[in-house]
């Protein structure tokens, strides 16, 4: 059996694509639109009716109420957040038409599973539908357009499920610690696998940059690395710091600004 081409699934997806630039016009970045719509694609596998079509529809004023509670959900499923109100008009537009009543308990209960839902779409079909450049000359192509023949080469390319291999620096998160913390690389890697399966590639702690060597047996620092770069803006929730509370053990994560700049252009 062939494999779909890149074009066919944006064609298929092009619903999720207008909702993509619709957020996009609301004054949001391209990293927050994606997990704003990945979202939503996640929420209809659950059993919210037609969440993305409703969406693209929306008149303006609800379209932003919907994005509203949208990135209320997002920060519920912020690892370092508190617990949130059991308020049901929090996300009512968003619950609406749901079998069970839903509040934001119910997103910071499921945290780990919303986590994982949304990078396994982000490394999927998101690589595809929420590629700028990709979109753009899909609509060129099917106007009738002639395209540049590396853009023509890339929408007839079969689609492949899979995460192609992305650079190291681009998939860490610097950590730092209170002087004394007893931390081990296993420590780090047993929550964040405990919490989203293989996510992480692999731990270093007091690597010092330039000698490359382990400074002493009490580490302040390090850095996690991860198998997909939609971990950090998520495990950060779209900011630069977070803190991570691993059994007791207080750990601050951030991301690199220069490189998430360059990511995310």
């Amino acid at each position: 059996m062939a494999l779909p081409i890149t074009q066919d699934l944006l064609r298929l997806h092009w619903i999720e694509g207008q909702v993509y630039e619709r957020v996009k016009l609301m004054n949001r970045e391209s990293v927050e639109a994606r997990k704003v719509v990945a979202l939503w694609m996640w929420l209809e596998s659950m059993g919210f009716p037609n969440m993305v079509r409703r969406a693209k529809n929306a008149p303006a004023d609800v379209f932003q109420r919907l994005l509203l509670e949208a990135e209320a959900i997002l920060d519920s499923l912020h690892q370092g957040n508190p617990k949130t109100s059991q308020n049901a008009t929090a996300i009512f537009l968003t619950a609406y038409g749901a079998r069970d009543p839903i509040t934001l308990q119910f997103f910071y209960a499921n945290r780990d599973l919303g986590i994982r839902s949304i990078v396994a779409i982000l490394d999927s079909v998101g690589r595809i539908i929420f590629n700028d450049e990709l979109v753009k000359a899909s609509r060129e192509s099917d106007a009738g357009r002639q395209l540049e023949p590396s853009l023509a080469e890339a929408l007839q390319a079969p689609y492949i499920h899979m995460m192609e291999p992305t650079h190291e620096d681009y998939r860490s998160m610097l950590v730092t610690f209170h002087p004394g913390s007893n931390v081990t690389p296993e420590i780090i890697i047993n929550y964040f696998v405990g919490r989203w399966g293989v996510s992480v590639e692999r731990v270093d702690l007091d690597l010092d940059p330039k000698l490359g060597q382990w400074e002493g047996p009490m580490p302040t620092y390090g850095r996690v690395v991860f198998t997909s770069p939609s971990f950090l803006p998520l495990l950060l929730n779209g900011g630069h710091y977070a803190e991570f509370n691993i059994d007791g053990l207080f750990m601050w994560g951030r991301r690199n600004i220069n490189w998430f700049i360059n990511a995310t252009d």
